[in-house]
């Protein structure tokens, strides 16, 4: 390929084009790394100053970086790399989006027509790598698609449940010349999301009307519409208790006087013995994951009436039978059951939650050991809370630390915690962090991972130095897979294997990076330590040395 292109009048490159659909989505950022099949798209990049580009060191940091930031924008977000292992470096994040339901868009090389099937090198069948773990991809075969499968991309990932999906074409398919299509997103994809149908609200208000002992169960989808203060005024006119899905417990806050916490392993033993006992459960924008219910009855009566709502259709009755399924928006659902409730007194609620909160907060304080030595997981998860502000982000990493710091989270507002929904791949929270932080500037971040979770993408701590982007993360250093410990003590007789290793002092390394750093071995020194790092201005390791054996709970206990 010489790099000539023919002329169209009037016309721009297909590269040029596909930039400028990204332009009219609202996109602003896009995370790669450059390679030989994507320089048409990163060459446009170059010229759109209304898009900044995030160079990282590693596919999967971007493809994680991404992800956190359309998390914490509630907004689609663009990730690029080049063709075969520039693609399948990105495939991790791109199944937790696939998991998670968040909207991240890759665009990616691919090898150029006359190499392909001629066992080139970086040659790869790329779609049937990708489609098992994305709503929707497409390699473009000639200029005139490219735009038209730009929008589809979005409405594909967009459409509930939402999800990533992928496009990929050479340069030479970018490079040549395609009339220009300036269509609005509106034109192309709904954007006003569907009602609840009026009957089935009454049919679900004459059910709650009659339960004795209902419970409200919120799921991220009441957060991502942002009618989070309407369900607060549901709650307060019916005087129904409120739990949470693990993965979102900032869709619903903490110090509301009905909160009964997150539930599930890991959760709050508030929800936890309270949802059993209820007759009618109404799960709002609710996904139902495995840690919240583990696909099984216990922390839901078997005898329970579940009223399941949501966005997606095709998400009803998965897990659980149900008495009723309501299709539509969080809005919809919400106002419609609040106008009926209207037209009644709000009953006394059924569980004391003062008091079911109060004695969840005994059992969390005592088994806090702020003197022990080393350092208690326990405490660490505490002081992370105790320290980030009620605004601040909070990114937990999968294993120890995070389950740790999933039960003692209280959430005051929406978006301020993430975890890698359903995927659990270690090493995501430093570069989730990252990206979320890039679509929040104003609000602190802080994330939290194991030793070896920050090791898996200790090279974006150069990303986040060169681009300025000051991320808290404490590592819960106990030299080892503390969550693999857990899971060896409980299901193999404490016979440990392949669990312990070595590392280096993050503290130190961090400052080598030009980032602000400190190792911490004493339990007093951790609060200051964390509150210099957010201070400081810069990306922070805060590295602190833990007790091994302070594990989270592998089993559900209620």
């Amino acid at each position: 390929m010489d790099g000539s292109v023919p002329k169209i009048v009037g016309a721009i490159t297909g590269a040029r084009a596909l930039v400028d659909g990204l332009l009219r989505e609202g996109i602003d950022h896009v995370f790669g790394i450059p390679g030989t099949q994507n320089l048409a798209f990163l060459d446009a990049l170059r010229d759109t100053p209304q898009i900044r580009f995030l160079l990282t060191r590693h596919e999967q940091g971007a493809a994680f970086m991404a992800y956190g930031f359309a998390r914490a924008r509630n907004a689609p977000a663009v990730v690029t790399a080049t063709e075969g292992p520039g693609l399948t470096n990105l495939v991790t994040a791109i199944a937790a989006a696939n998991k998670g339901h968040v909207p991240l868009i890759s665009i990616c090389g691919v090898q150029e027509s006359e190499m392909r099937e001629r066992d080139a090198t970086q040659d790869l069948d790329q779609i049937p790598f990708v489609r098992p773990i994305t709503k929707w991809a497409y390699s473009i075969p000639y200029p005139a698609r490219i735009q038209e499968m730009v929008r589809k991309a979005f409405r594909v990932a967009l459409t509930e449940p939402q999800g990533p999906t992928h496009l990929e074409a050479p340069n030479e398919v970018m490079l040549q010349q395609v009339k220009v299509e300036s269509t609005a997103p509106a034109a192309y994809r709904a954007t006003v999301p569907a009602v609840c149908d009026p009957a089935q609200l009454d049919a679900a208000w004459a059910l709650i009307s009659k339960a004795e002992r209902p419970l409200f169960v919120i799921g991220r989808g009441v957060m991502k519409e942002r009618v989070v203060g309407a369900m607060e005024k549901l709650a307060t006119a019916t005087g129904i208790p409120v739990s949470v899905l693990q993965y979102s417990p900032d869709a619903f806050p903490s110090t509301h006087a009905l909160a009964l916490g997150p539930l599930g392993r890991n959760g709050f033993s508030s929800a936890n013995k309270a949802a059993p006992k209820a007759d009618v459960i109404v799960a709002i924008g609710a996904h139902f994951d495995v840690f919240s219910t583990m696909y099984k009855y216990g922390v839901f009566s078997e005898n329970a009436k579940i009223i399941h709502h949501t966005s997606a259709p095709g998400q009803i009755g998965i897990v659980f039978p149900v008495e009723m399924g309501v299709a539509g928006s969080s809005a919809s659902f919400i106002k419609g059951l609040t106008e009926r409730a209207g037209k009644s007194s709000a009953r006394k609620p059924w569980v004391d939650v003062a008091k079911a909160r109060a004695d969840f907060d005994v059992e969390l304080n005592a088994v806090l050991k702020p003197d022990a030595m080393p350092i208690q997981s326990q405490w660490v998860a505490h002081v992370i809370r105790k320290v980030l502000p009620t605004n601040g982000i909070c990114v937990v990493d999968a294993g120890n630390g995070g389950k740790h710091v999933r039960s003692y989270f209280k959430s005051y507002e929406p978006f301020t915690f993430m975890c890698i929904d359903d995927w659990a791949s270690v090493g995501g929270s430093f570069p989730i962090a990252l990206g979320a932080k890039l679509a929040c500037p104003d609000r602190p971040v802080i994330s939290a991972s194991g030793d070896m979770g920050i090791m898996c993408n200790i090279g974006e701590l150069e990303t986040a130095v060169r681009e300025n982007i000051p991320v808290v993360h404490v590592i819960f250093n106990d030299e080892g897979l503390g969550n693999e410990r857990a899971f060896q003590n409980e299901h193999f007789g404490g016979r440990f294997f392949a669990v312990d290793y070595k590392n280096p002092d993050f503290g130190a390394l961090a400052k080598v990076f030009g980032a602000y750093g400190e190792r911490v071995t004493k339990p007093g020194d951790l609060e200051g330590a964390i509150q210099r790092a957010l201070a400081s201005g810069k990306p922070a390791l805060i590295d602190v040395m833990i007790d091994q054996n302070t594990l989270a709970p592998v089993v559900f206990k209620q």
